[in-house]
């Protein structure tokens, strides 16, 4: 099922918004006590994501995400001091995340940031529960090298328990829409049961942001939303972008199909199949998208 869900490009486009991201592990830190205390030690209001972190897809993949965040301090100095976040995501049990995890901080955080001390941050959504085994540096390795352990903290956050459901209506809405998304992705009664409250507070939200949420929220789920079901979210949808002012839901899969033809058009006239004109002529791509296209 986990195949089924774009869940990498949907947390990147959530949480790539420090502010998300801030609001995300202040929920978490209530029952997550060392996430607590390493909140504890930074100022998340100066938190950064670091541009271009994971540029390299074929390396790394879209759905990891890279901050910078000040020490918290009265000592001038030292608040002037950065921490490193890694914020991977995973949608099931993934026996090979430590290697991925040393491999991106040695690319960002060592090579890039000039060896900041670093906090690894996996999110998980997914069915089972998953408790990392060995947190060292070489797992493989007879038992004597387990002695090198990981050159970064590693904090395991489970969606799952992050919060409880009659806690959605308090919950920052810049946050709430998409935690139920992906706590309920697998389960088809809690996420219609759930989406309305986490949808309805929206509503709070500068319009382009909610209206942002709402449709990459839609694109994520919209495979669950078949016959019965799909005309139901339609529904609901429908009355938000009319009570709020949001675009429709036809408004979305058509932007949503746009960029697809977009994609591929831009991959054909980089492989030299067709030219700039043909893109505009039978893909319907407007000029000034394939202005920044260079030949």
């Amino acid at each position: 099922m986990t195949e089924n869900f774009p869940h990498d490009s949907y947390v990147r486009s959530v949480l790539k918004d420090p502010v998300r991201t801030a609001e995300l592990l202040r929920l978490a830190a209530r029952k997550n006590t060392n996430l607590a205390q390493f909140l504890a030690t930074v100022n998340l209001d100066t938190l950064k994501e670091i541009p271009g972190a994971f540029s390299d897809v074929v390396s790394f993949g879209y759905s990891d995400l890279a901050f910078t965040v000040k020490i918290d301090s009265n000592e001038p100095k030292q608040a002037e001091l950065f921490v490193g976040i890694i914020e991977e995501h995973k949608s099931y049990p993934e026996s090979a995340i430590i290697p991925q995890l040393v491999k991106y901080w040695y690319e960002i955080m060592v090579r890039d940031q000039k060896n900041i001390p670093t906090v690894a941050i996996v999110l998980y959504n997914g069915k089972d529960p998953w408790k990392i085994g060995k947190t060292t540096m070489f797992p493989n390795y007879p038992e004597y090298y387990h002695k090198i352990g990981l050159p970064f903290i590693l904090e395991v956050v489970d969606v799952s328990y992050i919060f409880n459901d009659e806690e959605i209506p308090h919950i920052s809405p810049k946050i709430a829409l998409a935690l139920v998304a992906l706590k309920y992705v697998f389960s088809e009664e809690k996420l219609k049961k759930f989406l309305k409250p986490a949808i309805a507070g929206l509503k709070s939200l500068p319009r382009e942001e909610a209206e942002d949420l709402l449709s990459k929220t839609y694109v994520y789920l919209k495979k669950w939303f078949k016959g019965e079901a799909k005309e139901q979210f339609k529904m609901d949808f429908k009355k938000c972008s009319e009570v709020y002012g949001y675009k429709s839901i036809a408004e979305v899969e058509e932007e949503e199909q746009a960029e697809k033809l977009q994609g591929i058009a831009k991959a054909m006239f980089d492989a030299g199949k067709i030219t700039r004109e043909d893109a505009i002529q039978f893909f319907n791509i407007p000029k000034e998208k394939t202005d920044s296209w260079s030949v």
